[in-house]
């Protein structure tokens, strides 16, 4: 069976700092495909030190630029090499888009460890200002699922409100589907991705080309959405924070679905990946200090 490459080589490292509850959901009769995803609790706290750790050291520079520009860059490994690529890559991030882009590198993460699908467009290097945001879709993934590819427009939101954060994604989303066609005319530029070759390229353009009159692309069309949100609990240990997790993720889902029903997407055409923080604000704060975010 066919399968693309995925561009994070440390998986393993990335889910023991970003876990996931092991839950399966269903909305109404049907089930859906939904990720709790949670921060490891130290001293009854969501510790996001790990998580700015590990952002620094491998995903940054994975997120920002694409699969080849990365090794060109790194072709001689070193420490310095590293460093300067990083901070090439900070560089292209701003505090006044820091919070879209936090959302964005976290979606990116579980999109390429969670759902397996490598980006294969890399957006935040091709900004012509720091200071903009990203247009269109927040992540462009791809993977072969039981032998039929799929896209993947992903949406990030943060924000304080679960329910405000589904409100928008939820537009977003469907926003992101009607404008497809311009999505591919970068697609069709800049596709990266590890292991990439003439043949491959040339295959997955022409199953995506919605010029193309043979295709019915809305079919390999998802919509995953990455929801990060306040939810300034304290518990005694992990166990009962997740418990509690799941007991207020089963109103979130239903409020999710509910919404993008609502704008005419279809709930078998989207994965929902949560993210429960104990501060919108102090999250994105932390992440700019810790990584040296400039104006």
């Amino acid at each position: 069976m066919a399968r693309l490459q995925t561009q994070l080589q440390n998986a393993a490292e990335i889910r023991k700092v970003l876990q996931e509850v092991d839950v399966s959901w269903t909305w109404g009769d049907e089930p859906v495909d939904v990720r709790l995803i949670f921060l490891p609790c130290v001293d009854g706290d969501c510790d996001t030190s790990p998580l700015f750790e590990i952002i620094r050291s491998s995903l940054m520079t994975n997120f920002v630029f694409s699969h080849t520009h990365i090794e060109k860059r790194l072709a001689i490994s070193s420490d310095e090499a590293v460093e300067k690529l990083f901070n090439k890559a900070v560089s292209f991030l701003s505090k006044k888009t820091a919070h879209g882009e936090f959302g964005e590198l976290i979606l990116f993460t579980l999109l390429d460890v969670y759902l397996e699908a490598p980006k294969i467009l890399s957006k935040v290097s091709q900004k012509s200002s720091r200071k903009m945001p990203v247009y269109g879709a927040d992540a462009v993934h791809a993977q072969y699922v039981d032998g039929s590819l799929r896209l993947y427009l992903g949406e990030a939101k943060l924000h304080k409100s679960f329910n405000g954060a589904a409100t928008q994604a939820a537009k977003s989303i469907s926003k992101a589907l009607d404008n497809y066609k311009h999505e591919f005319s970068l697609i069709e530029t800049h596709i990266n991705f590890p292991e990439i070759n003439d043949e491959i390229q040339a295959e997955l353009l022409s199953a995506l080309d919605p010029f193309d009159d043979r295709n019915i692309v809305e079919d390999a069309l998802h919509s995953p959405c990455f929801i990060g949100f306040a939810e300034p609990s304290c518990f005694e240990d992990q166990d009962e924070y997740i418990n509690n997790y799941k007991i207020k993720a089963a109103d979130y889902i239903g409020d999710f679905y509910s919404k993008l029903k609502n704008q005419g997407v279809s709930y078998h055409r989207t994965t929902l990946l949560m993210l429960p923080f104990a501060s919108i604000t102090d999250v994105v704060v932390g992440f700019i200090d810790y990584m040296g975010i400039e104006k």
